[in-house]
């Protein structure tokens, strides 16, 4: 006998594909495809199918709404299905599940997990139908000899008749053991009629473990008195695992006195496998398949537990892809999603059987690493993982590298609660990504300190800004040549009640990280423009002005509308902004960045790299991004006296900015010295405390009177 998977799906390649995977299944299988939902419940009405196999994405109706409709249908009741999903399709999933969905298989789907899955479900359908038609078989045998006897009264009666067709299994067994009846319904489950049955030890016909678990229950209910409901058993038949409801209670005479056990059985093995698949979407990670933040937190409990009654330890270990976004920026959310998952796949292959690790969001994973001895031990263990993770990926055909940070709290030494525990080992990834990335940390109470210091600094900071504490100086820049002013840089200053005047360097990073610099920044590029605006008002002119803007500011804002319009609404002229980037949004580039700066200096605003040389210089970036200016870092002027390589290196960089059109502005120039050799090694603009320190907007009129610029010698810069 053929058996009939219906297959149901918009598109044809696929039906084609799926079709092609139900005859690598053997020839006793057969395909029938439908590309319209409608049609194929049509068909429904007159036919039968063994297997529903039904796309969730449909335009018709959607596979949950096809599957509910096939099991209002009197003969769709029992059919298993399988619905295919996206990687992340949770919502759409628990609907299907809700409808009377069985299984899912995740697009793209392999003929391996299809064939397997499917007969999987065929097998465990087919065995029980058979039980059901076994059991059917075995009733019209008894009614027949019910008939022949009917004169002598020996029939069965219709109860017994009742009982032994319905889908229930039932048995009752005297104290001792023996069977005194079986329905017709459990008989077949053993592949026996009642009559074979009866007068047998019951527990003869069990597996030894099933056995086991059926005496002692026995003697419970036949000590008690007392009913064992609503527990669970498997039994396996030819193979197949089936899942029963269960319940044993008190057999009783006419007296009311226990004279054996009453055992009732259904077979739940559809719904128990829907339960799981319900379980699991709740426990586990759609994209990787990896276990969620809410089995980590068990696990972690478990481990910390297990840690506090033993003499065992654990660490946890919190794991963040470094530039992921960048990836997932430039070649696309596919490319990002297939290696998370090559990334979850090399994890899960490298740990050992008691460890576990999860995905807890976007691109951080958390491990933990059971029964380990000492630091030495988990340094091996981390280096592996950063060694597997390192190794190329090919993905469409493009080698694809990336590295990892991995942050780690000891179990039990840093503490014995899971939300302290994966704070620490946080704080000790980021401290890792502070010190290089693609490297791992040990969480200390250094870094707890600094982290308190810093949460305290947050709040001190949100307070400061309700406050208007902050001010704008402004450090002159002058032409290497004539040192006349050419520009200012805008650098912020915070006027701390307590402390005083503060640097940036001493609440700029706290400020990043926890967002607070998208409202800084947005206040620096507004009284940038105004005080141009002002300047102009009163007949001062004053030269371009830099704007240092952060990679989050162009992450989080629309950079460059808020500059441009700023600058309209202040009416001051485009050239007179410059925005100043570092090198780590030029390694984070992206076609939105590109087109902003594009937009940017299309409009008149200057683009100036900073800090140009200590970071991830590329001459890709220096190519293509619309820069025309680059600020060599001060690190490299503080050793030219005496280093001649870092000549030579400022050297290279102002021949290769004027080959790209670029001036070169030196930054931290403290002497004659230093300026005489820059001037030497091509330098175009000077900056630094040898010409002005950062002067108070009020001291702006001083050194640009006049509506003209004036000189470092004349404004008594040194």
């Amino acid at each position: 006998m053929t058996t009939r998977v219906l297959i149901v799906d918009d598109r044809p390649t696929n039906l084609r594909i799926y079709a092609q995977f139900v005859t690598i299944m053997g020839e006793k299988y057969s395909a029938v495809t439908f590309a319209d939902p409608v049609e194929a419940l049509h068909w429904l009405r007159n036919n039968s199918a063994d297997l529903l196999i039904v796309d969730y994405r449909m335009p018709q109706m959607n596979g949950a709404e096809f599957i509910k409709k096939v099991r209002s249908m009197s003969t769709g009741n029992d059919v298993p299905a399988i619905v295919i999903t996206a990687h992340q399709d949770r919502e759409c999933r628990l609907s299907a599940l809700d409808a009377g969905a069985t299984d899912f298989l995740q697009s793209p789907v392999s003929h391996v997990e299809f064939c397997n899955r499917a007969m999987s479900l065929l097998s465990k359908s087919e065995k029980s139908v058979n039980l059901r038609q076994r059991a059917s078989e075995i009733e019209r045998k008894h009614a027949a000899v019910g008939e022949q006897a009917e004169d002598t009264n020996t029939g069965k009666s219709m109860l017994e008749q009742i009982i032994d067709t319905i889908p229930i299994m039932i048995n009752a067994t005297d104290r001792s053991g023996k069977c005194l009846f079986t329905n017709a319904y459990q008989s077949a489950l053993f592949d026996k009629t009642p009559d074979q049955m009866v007068g047998h030890e019951f527990s003869d016909f069990l597996e030894p473990q099933l056995k086991r678990n059926s005496d002692r229950r026995n003697d419970i209910v036949l000590k008690s008195g007392q009913a064992i409901p609503h527990y669970e058993e498997k039994f396996t038949s030819d193979g197949v695992d089936l899942i029963f409801h269960c319940n044993k209670s008190p057999l009783l005479n006419h007296k009311g006195e226990t004279i054996g056990v009453l055992t009732t059985a259904v077979d739940i093995t559809a719904r128990k496998f829907a339960e799981e698949h319900r379980t699991h979407l709740a426990l586990h990670d759609m994209l990787t398949g990896l276990p969620n933040r809410v089995l980590l937190a068990e696990k972690v409990r478990t481990a910390i537990e297990t840690c506090t009654n033993s003499e065992e330890e654990a660490a946890l270990l919190l794991l963040d892809l470094d530039r992921f976004k960048t990836i997932n920026d430039t070649r696309g959310h596919h490319t990002g999603d297939t290696l998370l998952r090559e990334v979850a796949e090399r994890l899960t292959s490298i740990l050992g059987p008691s460890d576990f690790a999860a995905r807890i969001g976007g691109d951080e994973f958390a491990i933990i690493l059971n029964n380990i001895s000492g630091a030495e031990t988990i340094n091996s263990r981390c280096l592996k993982i950063l060694s597997a993770i390192n190794e190329p990926y090919s993905i469409s055909g493009v080698d694809q590298v990336i590295g990892a940070s991995i942050g780690v709290s000891l179990i039990p030494e840093d503490g014995n609660e899971y939300e302290e525990l994966l704070r620490m080992a946080d704080l000790a990834m980021y401290d890792a990504k502070a010190n290089g990335r693609n490297c791992h940390r040990f969480f200390s109470e250094g870094m707890n300190q600094i982290a308190q210091a810093n949460a305290a600094l947050e709040n001190e900071l949100r307070d400061a800004i309700s406050q208007k504490q902050f001010a704008l100086e402004y450090q002159p820049i002058v032409d290497a040549k004539s040192l006349e002013y050419v520009g200012l840089e805008a650098l912020i200053r915070w006027d701390h009640p307590k402390k005083g005047r503060l640097l940036p360097q001493q609440f700029i990073q706290v400020a990043d990280d926890t967002g607070l610099m998208d409202i800084l920044g947005k206040w620096v590029i507004g009284e940038v423009c105004r005080q141009i605006r002002v300047s102009e008002e009163d007949g001062i002119i004053l030269p371009r002005v830099a704007i240092n803007v952060s990679p989050r500011q162009f992450q989080n804002q629309n950079v460059c509308e808020e500059i441009l319009r700023n600058i309209e609404e202040n009416g001051i002229e485009p050239s007179k902004i410059v925005v100043e980037i570092t090198e780590e949004l030029l390694l984070d580039n992206n076609e939105r960045v590109s087109n902003t700066l594009n937009k940017l200096r299309n409009a008149g605003v200057g683009i100036s790299i900073d800090d140009f040389g200590t970071g991830y210089s590329s001459l890709q970036y220096l190519r293509d991004l619309p820069a025309n200016c680059l600020k060599i870092d001060r690190t490299f002027i503080s050793r030219i006296e005496h280093s001649p390589a870092d000549r030579a290196i400022i050297g290279t960089i102002a021949h290769l900015a004027h080959a790209l059109d670029m001036r070169v502005i030196a930054e931290g120039v403290e002497n004659d010295a230093q300026l005489e050799l820059l001037k030497v090694s091509g330098c175009d603009e000077i900056q630094g405390f040898k010409i002005a320190r950062p002067q108070k907007a009020d001291d702006l009129p001083r050194l640009f009177e006049n509506a003209g610029f004036g000189t470092a010698r004349s404004a008594g810069g040194s």
